[in-house]
């Protein structure tokens, strides 16, 4: 395969990515130019290498009736866990107290393991001496919360979750990590890529919500569970030996399961704050479109 094919087909999928979810993000991405391509690349030497790659994620919807984790994030994470493991690499997946069990359900549906929880008590500190402790070379945050300019963590309404949130984003700053992450709303750890007008222009709440936290590489996508599909069919693209059995993590049917499993463990949507099966208020059925056009890419 040719270089030109390669870089090629990753622009498609990047492209692909930017179908709108609960907002239109074309404005977030085209601020990251070539940056889902060095992310994928980063992960697919990952696995070349054998390397322990750190995956961050779980979002605690204290707003709605009955506070819970949300459907995006954990759900992405399992399938990119599951990819980097037919790779070679180690994943190992990090989130906190109230997104743990939600987490842990989705990564048991691919056999991905459990994860690393830290409690939400936990201070900057703590968190860079554990994620230290793990001996990772990359660190990529999906769908994970982290502050504004001002240290706190806000959601897409603009309440204040930093209680509720343990403040693993202060992994990202520990030295010889390769970073990236995975976000939709420009309130998520990596959206410190894209500067803080672009943010505001782009995002309701844009100027209060922002994160500022930067990471090497940022994939903008419509939900961050398909920004992690996105990312699956790059590495299917970069990987070639690998190709089918990654392609087939794309099915339709793999993440109706893993979607099931994280709203059985109490998952709610992250617009609607209810249960159901359902990412940012979109259902399973009206984006399985997308992913098969994702697996057909990961497969051509």
């Amino acid at each position: 395969m040719s270089p030109g094919s390669v870089d090629e087909a990753l622009a498609d999928v990047g492209r692909l990515l930017l179908r709108p979810g609960a907002r239109d993000v074309t404005g977030l991405a085209a601020a990251v130019p070539g940056q889902f391509a060095r992310l994928a690349g980063e992960l697919a030497a990952a696995g070349r290498a054998g390397s322990r790659v750190g995956l961050v994620t779980g979002v605690h919807i204290a707003w709605a009736p009955t506070p819970a984790a949300e459907t995006d994030g954990p759900v992405g994470t399992a399938v990119l866990a599951a990819a980097l493991t037919v790779l070679g690499a180690e994943p190992v997946v990090l989130t906190d107290e109230p997104c743990a069990q939600v987490t842990a359900a989705c990564l048991a549906v691919l056999g991905a393991g459990r994860p690393e929880v830290l409690p939400v008590s936990a201070d900057e500190g703590q968190v860079r001496a554990r994620v230290a402790g793990l001996g990772l070379s990359h660190l990529v945050a999906v769908e994970r919360l982290g502050p504004t300019a001002d240290g706190r963590v806000l959601t897409m309404r603009g309440v204040d979750v930093t209680g509720s949130t343990a403040p693993l984003h202060a992994a990202f700053a520990l030295p010889g990590l390769v970073t990236g992450a995975v976000g939709d709303g420009g309130n998520e750890i990596g959206m410190g890529n894209v500067p803080a007008d672009v943010v505001a222009a782009c995002i309701a709440h844009g100027d209060r919500i922002a994160c500022r936290v930067p990471v090497d590489a940022l994939v903008v996508a419509g939900t961050s569970n398909w920004g992690c599909a996105g990312l699956v069919a790059g590495l299917a693209r970069l990987a070639p030996g690998h190709r089918d059995v990654l392609a087939a993590l794309l099915a339709p049917g793999v993440d109706a399961r893993v979607l099931a499993a994280a709203t059985a463990a109490g998952a709610i949507d992250g617009v609607t704050g209810r249960p159901g099966l359902s990412v940012d208020g979109v259902p399973g059925t009206g984006y399985a479109d997308l992913l098969t056009d994702l697996g057909a890419l990961a497969r051509a």
